[in-house]
């Protein structure tokens, strides 16, 4: 199974895909079958977080959810960043408590991240979804116990730079098929198709399906 762990769209064979969905997104798809839910730093208001916050703590309990996300913080976006930190904070203390993976949306606020991963001190895994950013930044946040997901657009350098037992794949908002991103990375990292897919799967089995 060619798992998409991070988008937006739910494919034919929806047991392919990772859906992230929030609480704009209700009613969520009931074909499918698997579901991560967050707070996006986006779409929070000082208004509406404490609705959000419930939502996701009601869905955290859907057997459908094998992580959650997205969550995170985006320095170009228009909501205070306090309230984007409240909110980051609040599902990354629930991923720790329900053991599940986080995806998060990461804008110019890698510091403040790190910060935040050593202030928290987390079991579980943290990843960083649709990486677009340099080998230097890529190898900081492998130094510090992160996990990259890479979608349509990234830097090669970056991809081939990380461990393979640090690597995911997703298409995000891409039309692309995941299949296509599998065969292309494989090829920009020089391994054989087989060998990549399998290395992924086994991250994949590892992250979200170990229970």
């Amino acid at each position: 199974m060619l798992l998409d762990v991070h988008t937006h769209r739910l494919p034919q064979d929806a047991a392919t895909a990772l859906l992230s969905c929030s609480l704009r997104d209700v009613p969520v798809p009931p074909r499918a079958k698997f579901l991560s839910v967050g707070i996006h730093p986006w779409y929070i208001t000082r208004e509406d977080y404490h609705q959000q916050v419930e939502w996701v703590h009601e869905m955290a309990n859907d057997k459908r959810v094998i992580a959650l996300g997205e969550a995170g913080l985006d320095k170009r976006c228009t909501t205070p960043f306090d309230l984007q930190v409240e909110a980051f904070r609040n599902v990354a203390l629930l991923a720790e408590e329900r053991q599940l993976p986080l995806l998060i949306h990461a804008v110019k606020a890698t510091e403040e991240l790190f910060t935040l991963k050593k202030q928290l001190c987390p079991h579980n895994a943290w990843i960083i979804h649709g990486f677009r950013g340099k080998k230097e930044l890529a190898e900081s946040f492998i130094r510090q116990g992160f996990y990259l997901s890479f979608g349509e657009n990234y830097q090669p350098e970056a991809l081939r730079t990380i461990p393979e037992d640090r690597l995911l794949l997703e298409t995000d908002e891409s039309t692309e098929l995941i299949e296509n991103l599998y065969r292309r990375a494989a090829q920009e990292r020089t391994a054989g198709l087989e060998a990549f897919t399998a290395k992924v799967q086994e991250t994949i089995n590892y992250l979200f399906f170990k229970k």
